[in-house]
Formats: C-alpha cells, sequence, structure tokens
C-alpha cells in the first residue's frame, strides 16, 4: 500500500478531514489513517484512484504520494532528503509552511535544493518533470511527490451571484462539494436535496458525476434552480419535503441545507414540524446503510434520533455573529 499527505485547505476546522477521509473510503478498496497534523492527513490506501478523488475534493490543495516524514530540522531533512528514490528526472521543490510551523519555507525548499544538486540532479523552475512538495506542521516535514491537484479555482467561477439565478443565504459551492462528498456517494448514484432551493448542492453533486433529485415547495425557486441547472443531470421538482413522491429505500444519499433565516420561507405550521415529518421522510426513502448530511441552524439531535437516524459526525459553521450552522452526518440503521 502506497502513503498519501492531504494538504487540508485552513477554511474550516473539521471538515476537510472528514471529506477526505469519506472519499478515501469509497475510492479505495483498503485504506487507514496513519496521522492527522495540522491542515496535513496521512492516509495509507490500496488502490487509490488519486486523479479521480483530486476531482471531487473541496476543501484540500493537493495529494502529494508521501516518500518521507521526519522531524522539522534542517539535520533530519537533509538525512531524509539524501535517501529519497528519485527518479532520474529534473524537478522542482515547493514548500508550504502551515501557520507559524518552522522552519520556513523557503529555508526548506533551499535544503531539499542543496541536497539534491549534491546528488546530481538537475533543477528546472519552468517545467520541471517532477514536483517535490514539502509541507511543514506539527513539528514534522512531509516529502513527497505531487499526485493531483484540486482545481479551488472552478469554485470561485460557481459563486452563488454569478449564477443565472440568485438567492441569499446559500451555501458557497466549496462548502455544498464538501457536504456531498461527506456522504461517500459514488458516481452514477442518486442523492437526494429535499430542499433545493436555487439548486447550489445539486450542481456540485452533478458535476461530480452523480445523479441528482431535487424537491423544492416554492415555485419560483423551482424556475430559477432549472436556470443554474441547466446541461447538468438533475431531475427538479415541485413537491413537499414532508411528503416526498419516491418509493421506499431508493435514494443513496441525501444533502440538505434547511430553511432558516430571514430569507427563507417556511411552508409548514412551525419549522420543527417541518424538521420532523422531513426527517420522517427521509428515513423512509434512503436505503439502509447509507448516509445523510443535514445542515440546520441550531442542535437537532433528538429530531435525528427520533426518526431513527445514527449521528456519525456533528460540526459547526460559524457564518456571522448571528448564524451558526450546525452540520450533522447521519446514517440510516
Amino acid at each position: 500500500m502506497k502513503s498519501y499527505a492531504f494538504e487540508l485547505s485552513g477554511e474550516h476546522q473539521s471538515l476537510p478531514r472528514c471529506e477526505a477521509l469519506a472519499l478515501a473510503e469509497a475510492f479505495s478498496g483498503c485504506y487507514r489513517e496513519l496521522c492527522y497534523l495540522e491542515q496535513c492527513l496521512i492516509i495509507e490506501a490500496e488502490g487509490l484512484d488519486v486523479q479521480s478523488l483530486g476531482r471531487r475534493l473541496a476543501m484540500t490543495h493537493r495529494i502529494i504520494e508521501v516518500m518521507a516524514v521526519c522531524d522539522a530540522d534542517l539535520k533530519a531533512l537533509s538525512r531524509s532528503v539524501a535517501r529519497l528514490p528519485l527518479p532520474d528526472k529534473s524537478y522542482r521543490v515547493r514548500a508550504k509552511r502551515i501557520r507559524n510551523a518552522t522552519p520556513a519555507a523557503d529555508v526548506v525548499e533551499h535544503e531539499i535544493g542543496r541536497v539534491l544538486f549534491q546528488r546530481g540532479f538537475r533543477a528546472d523552475l519552468k517545467g520541471p518533470e517532477l514536483e517535490l512538495r514539502a509541507i511543514i506542521t506539527g513539528g514534522k516535514i512531509v516529502l513527497g511527490m505531487e499526485a493531483a491537484r484540486v482545481d479551488r479555482g472552478s469554485f470561485e467561477a460557481r459563486r452563488p451571484h454569478l449564477k443565472p439565478f440568485f438567492h441569499p443565504g446559500v451555501l458557497m459551492p466549496r462548502m455544498a462539494r464538501a457536504l456531498v462528498n461527506l456522504t461517500g456517494i459514488r458516481v452514477g448514484e442518486r442523492l437526494l436535496d429535499p430542499f433545493a432551493g436555487t439548486g447550489g448542492i445539486l450542481v456540485e453533486a452533478c458535476l461530480m458525476g452523480i445523479e441528482g433529485l431535487g424537491i423544492e415547495a416554492q415555485k419560483r425557486l423551482v424556475k430559477g434552480a432549472l436556470c443554474n441547472l441547466a446541461d447538468l443531470d438533475c431531475t427538479l421538482l415541485l413537491g413537499d419535503a414532508k411528503r416526498l413522491p419516491l418509493k421506499d429505500a431508493t435514494i443513496c444519499a441525501a444533502v440538505l441545507d434547511t430553511p432558516y433565516g430571514r430569507s427563507a420561507r417556511i411552508l409548514a405550521s412551525s419549522k420543527e414540524r417541518l424538521l420532523k415529518e422531513s426527517l420522517n421522510e427521509l428515513f423512509r426513502v434512503i436505503r439502509p446503510g447509507r448516509r445523510m448530511v443535514i445542515v440546520a441552524d441550531g442542535p437537532i439531535e433528538p429530531l435525528l434520533v427520533g426518526a431513527g437516524f445514527i449521528i456519525i459526525q456533528r460540526h459547526t459553521d460559524r457564518v456571522h455573529r448571528s448564524l451558526t450552522r450546525h452540520i450533522f452526518l447521519c446514517q440510516r440503521g
């Protein structure tokens, strides 16, 4: 088995690691977590499709095939670089320092380059055949070859206000994709969003080759979401999350951002009733053993457990002073 390091983003405390682990489970026949340092997850995996994994991740910068892990001092670094089993190719070295870790990135790059030069390797800063990466974090330096790079810039082009139809209060694309990935859903499987809104979650799912199915109770939002979902493999229906037009156990995963805030319109006598009846329906339509991610504006553990779900993970996401999102990964027993 090979070892891989995920150079995680710092935009959330817990989601980047959990997203990477969920996809490692989905994309590998066998894996295990070796080490978790600040913004760096190291796993060991067999048969991992790294390129496909890189195309799906949202909260990771790069995936590195690990060649060595050493203490974060120059002597230990020099010894490790001297033993690296490198092919006879031109190289470029790039180091990433996490927060205030030491030594500095440029010092690490210089030391790696110095040792490789002594070994007879040729540097090429413009068109290298090999990209060497070093992550400096948690008192360690993780060394390896770049195996995949996440196109994080594409998420900026899909920011909500740049889409054909906009409505306030929606999830940003990176967050929406990370939540889809938490479910571990695979290409070709069906994902349900029973509070589809403008279709942001469904857009990210469909771009990954997942079959999207959305339910939305407001006609205006359905019309707008259809514009955002144009040319994507997605079905969007006008309907009620409390009465899903679906057969039992026909959904592989669900991701839903429940209504909250001033911009949300609650089509029920109360938000609690809306959630309770919707969760009962979701338990009915999701296949046994499969997962759901739900976002709410407060703790809803009693409602989730009451509907029969097993809570696997809890996360919080502070949006602004008056709103903290509560994110739950659940499994149908």
